[in-house]
């Protein structure tokens, strides 16, 4: 497995869209101490009915996502988006 990183901050890159395309099968999201960031899915969810829409999940403080897929399904419709301080980004594909 080869791997990419990439802070998001300030001045920076502040925000990453990851799609199927790319073909990521690991992530792992931290923002550092005082940092945060949001994580919001990409397609609606149907839940008995009712179309649920993505909402932005907040990540702070040095709290960890970590995600895995298969190479037959890549992690696709993902966005990162820095709102804070540092927040370090680790890609596995």
């Amino acid at each position: 497995m080869k791997f990419f990183t990439q802070e998001l901050a300030a001045g920076g890159l502040t925000s990453m869209v990851l799609s199927a395309a790319d073909g990521a099968l690991q992530i792992s999201i931290q923002p550092q101490a005082n940092s945060g960031c949001t994580i919001t899915g990409g397609i609606d969810f149907n839940m008995g009915g009712t179309i649920l829409t993505p909402q932005a999940i907040p990540l702070v403080n040095n709290n960890t996502l970590v995600l895995s897929a298969s190479p037959s399904s890549p992690i696709d419709g993902l966005t990162i988006t820095w709102v804070s301080g540092i927040v370090c980004v680790i890609i596995g594909f």
